[in-house]
């Protein structure tokens, strides 16, 4: 593959309508797994790796909803820095510099496979994905909102406005939570899994409807 294609197929920062109907394809088919990286027996992980995934992702086109929720989530597993070894990590890793697309991001989860097993590697997978879908989504909504405050209407694009206008309301709670979690003590684990799993519902709530339309209009692509 070109350099030119592997750059097109990539997320960046911000949404495009290309890009946000054709990772929501992904989002909507990952929901089950991401659910069950909480809370299934076989898939589960446990609340530190969920951690160090999560905020590892977030290493690349940084976004301050996910910071502040999965650093203070992370601080309530125990989590001070996650460690650059772990199998987890590393495909985290893989897949934030690649935006889960490519052959390094093929390669590193078949290492993770072989390392942590089929059903934890997907769980993995899983939330990966779901943090790239928070990350892109928090990143365009405050582009939007700042444009929208600076008064620079004229390089507000309809992705940007439809994206504020879907997902503004989700993020407002999920700021909002934000601030309360940085006085929340550390926790135990089965709590943490509860509140990965309860965070789940609204998330889900949001991605599947647009994730349908996405399957519809992409003709089922992936």
């Amino acid at each position: 593959m070109s350099p030119t294609t592997e750059t097109e197929i990539r997320t960046s920062k911000l949404w495009t309508w290309n890009t946000l109907l054709r990772d929501h394809t992904r989002f909507v088919s990952i929901l089950p797994t991401y659910l069950a990286a909480y809370v299934m027996p076989g898939y589960s992980l446990p609340a530190a790796t969920i951690e160090s995934i999560m905020v590892t992702m977030n290493t690349i086109n940084t976004c301050p909803y996910c910071t502040g929720l999965h650093g203070q989530l992370a601080r309530m597993a125990g989590v001070d820095k996650p460690n650059p070894s772990d199998p987890e990590v590393l495909y985290a890793a893989a897949f934030a510099h690649e935006s889960g697309r490519g052959s390094d991001v093929d390669a590193s989860y078949n290492s993770l496979v072989t390392k942590i097993g089929s059903r934890r590697a997907q769980s993995v997978r899983a939330l990966c994905w779901a943090l790239l879908w928070g990350k892109t989504t928090g990143n365009t909504v405050n582009n939007a909102r700042n444009k929208i405050f600076k008064l620079q209407w004229t390089s507000l694009r309809l992705v940007d406005l439809f994206v504020l206008a879907y997902y503004g309301p989700l993020f407002f709670v999920i700021g909002v939570l934000n601030l309360f979690l940085l006085v929340t003590p550390r926790i135990p684990k089965f709590v943490s899994a509860l509140v990965g799993a309860v965070l789940w519902f609204p998330q889900a709530l949001n991605i599947i409807p647009l994730g349908v339309v996405s399957i519809v209009l992409k003709l089922g692509v992936v």
